[in-house]
């Protein structure tokens, strides 16, 4: 009976003991998965700001340009840019031609949206027979926190090859054409 008397005169205080057991169990619950959440709120701001630089080329009538653009939030640093050639001919290109050039240097900082751009190459300098070149460009970069990217396109030029191109006329070579349309016709009305 000493047992069950000591059980009645201590129920509050063993109720409370419980209690704070479930507590402790659940604070620590909570304060886990609100660390969690913190970290994942605080990676994705960090990605928020990340730079993100992509390489591309476009043609442009006989000529193909290269552009080169921080698509990203945060600032480059230090960015690189590498061309490793599969097949093709790559070598006359004026990009890989330049001495200082893209290939040859590192860009100290590149803002978010700013752009380089220019011309590569001229198509008919990059054909062979066998058809256009096929290489990777490698960009490596960092951002401001020292974090390092590294990222590699690949490119296959021989797409070029199927494409039908038209030159852009301005009003002079549409008059030179008008002038040589009317000569024909007073040859043939002379001939007549």
């Amino acid at each position: 009976m000493n047992v069950w008397d000591w059980f009645l005169s201590n129920t509050g205080s063993l109720g409370m003991f419980v209690l704070t057991i479930f507590i402790a169990y659940y604070s620590k619950k909570s304060s886990k998965a609100s660390l969690e959440a913190a970290k994942l709120a605080k990676k994705e701001y960090e990605s928020k700001k990340e730079p993100e630089v992509i390489i591309y080329f476009e043609i442009n009538e006989f000529m193909l340009d290269f552009k080169m653009k921080n698509i990203g939030n945060g600032v480059a640093t230090n960015v690189t840019v590498d061309l490793e050639e599969k097949s093709g001919n790559f070598q006359k290109s004026y990009m890989y031609k330049m001495k200082n050039g893209i290939f040859n240097t590192s860009i100290q900082t590149f803002a978010p949206n700013q752009e380089i751009k220019g011309i590569a190459a001229k198509k008919s300098d990059i054909k062979t027979d066998s058809g256009y070149p096929v290489f990777t460009c490698k960009i490596n970069y960092s951002d401001i926190n020292g974090r390092i990217y590294n990222k590699s396109y690949d490119f296959d030029l021989n797409y070029i090859g199927g494409l039908v191109w038209t030159q852009k006329a301005t009003l002079d070579n549409v008059t030179d054409s008008l002038k040589e349309i009317k000569e024909e016709i007073r040859n043939l009305q002379s001939k007549s």
